[in-house]
């Protein structure tokens, strides 16, 4: 296993050109653990990062520092978001429970 500097973030080797990028803070049999699959890609020397469970789409990164940074902002945007009640909708009318 490689580590990274990013905290609890590590490369799991899966070849020669290929990790996962996990998470160690969540339980090794928690599906949340793996954050996204690198491969490095041959044609311009880059990696190309999968990200799993995030809702961002695939990204091209010039090295595996630079996953790693974005995965960490990543993590800290979500970890900042605080759930909250709603905003109402000003132009509708609030839902009523009940059958009247």
């Amino acid at each position: 296993m490689i580590t990274a500097d990013q905290g609890s973030l590590v490369f799991e080797p899966l070849g020669d050109t290929a990790w996962r990028l996990c998470d160690t803070s969540v339980e090794v049999h928690d599906a949340a653990r793996l954050v996204a699959y690198v491969e490095r890609v041959s044609s311009n020397g880059g990696y190309e990062a999968v990200w799993l469970g995030l809702g961002i789409p695939p990204s091209m990164h010039p090295s595996r520092e630079d996953v790693l940074r974005t995965a960490q902002l990543v993590r800290d945007t979500r970890s900042a978001s605080t759930r909250s009640k709603p905003v109402p909708i000003p132009h509708r009318a609030p839902v009523i429970s009940g059958w009247g």
